[in-house]
């Protein structure tokens, strides 16, 4: 198991820079001007250079990332092009509810995919088996944003049953902010539950017809028993890698739906930095998602390994 970790800790610095030059050169090689965005349209060529001068965008690109780099490794991320403040206390100040937005939605994603994927890989090619997969093939296809409009429309204005956006912290008042960021979480976490359905649907389906299994049932085993306490725990080993990124996606995917609703997260920020041009705020924005996925992918290869100690010596040779 420490060895696992060990080489996972040993891949995530490396890809976490190799993903910094990409993120860098993405930002910067986009169209559009950060000083006109920064000064407005009106300005003047010469504070357009001036602009630049000070913020070090006429130099070589190179120039520009290690320059940004040094100033990340020590924690300075930058100053707002736009409000002209550092960077890293705001990342700091959003990434509570951005963390737990992603979080109430994975656990809302999972709450619906783990059981009826094994529901319906018990019922494989039965009727149960066929809602199912109807379900999750609508679930998929609708927009989240689409659905988000559609909740705020039915719970809030129609029934009064959540407020239709704004952010209360979970210290100041835990039930406040439950009711604020439910239709958030089931915005992401409803449509993410149909890829996590499917990938479960299908580990259990493999998994039931292992021979292990029909051995379990010859013996007369209960069949929940069989599903549930059997089949499942091997199941969720695929099902945790796809987890994994899919609790990537949601954290990197809260752009629309902060916005949305009104929440002060990292992805309203993103929104803000793309709009403005306002590079320090997009870097350490997505590099921060990154880390979170990075992050993610890392404590379910471990978790892979509890769950079957193979993986610890298998997954780090691929």
């Amino acid at each position: 198991m420490l060895r696992l970790v060990a080489l996972r800790l040993a891949a995530f610095v490396p890809t976490l820079l190799a993903t910094s030059v990409i993120l860098f050169v993405a930002v910067n090689v986009v169209p559009g001007s950060a000083a006109k965005a920064a000064l407005g349209i009106d300005a003047t060529p010469q504070a357009i250079a001036r602009f630049e001068h000070d913020q070090g965008l006429d130099r070589p690109l190179h120039v520009q990332y290690l320059d940004w780099l040094g100033k990340a490794l020590r924690g300075d991320f930058g100053t707002s092009f736009q409000n002209h403040l550092p960077v890293g206390p705001e990342l700091l100040t959003r990434l509570p509810v951005t963390l737990e937005l992603a979080i109430l939605a994975f656990i809302v994603a999972n709450v619906i995919a783990v059981p009826l994927g094994a529901a319906a890989a018990r019922s494989h090619r039965h009727r149960t088996d066929q809602v199912v997969t109807l379900v999750a093939t609508v679930m998929g296809a609708v927009p989240n944003f689409w659905l988000a409009t559609l909740l705020i429309l039915t719970f809030a204005l129609k029934l009064g049953l959540f407020p239709a956006g704004g952010f209360v912290s979970m210290a100041e008042s835990p039930l406040r902010n439950l009711s604020l960021m439910i239709m958030p979480a089931l915005s992401l976490g409803i449509v993410s539950s149909a890829l996590l359905l499917r990938i479960m649907r299908a580990g259990m389906i493999e998994v039931l017809a292992s021979d292990y299994i029909r051995t379990a049932v010859a013996k007369g085993a209960p069949a929940p028993r069989v599903v549930w306490h059997h089949a499942l725990r091997n199941a969720l080993i695929p099902f945790l890698t796809v987890g994994a990124v899919e609790f990537g996606w949601l954290f990197g995917g809260v752009v629309i739906i902060e916005d949305i609703f009104l929440l002060p997260g990292i992805g309203q920020l993103v929104l803000v930095g793309i709009i403005n041009r306002d590079y320090p705020v997009l870097l350490a924005s997505t590099l921060t998602v990154t880390v979170a996925v990075l992050t993610a992918n890392m404590l379910v290869d471990v978790l892979a390994g509890i769950l079957d100690p193979r993986e610890v010596f298998v997954r780090p040779r691929t």
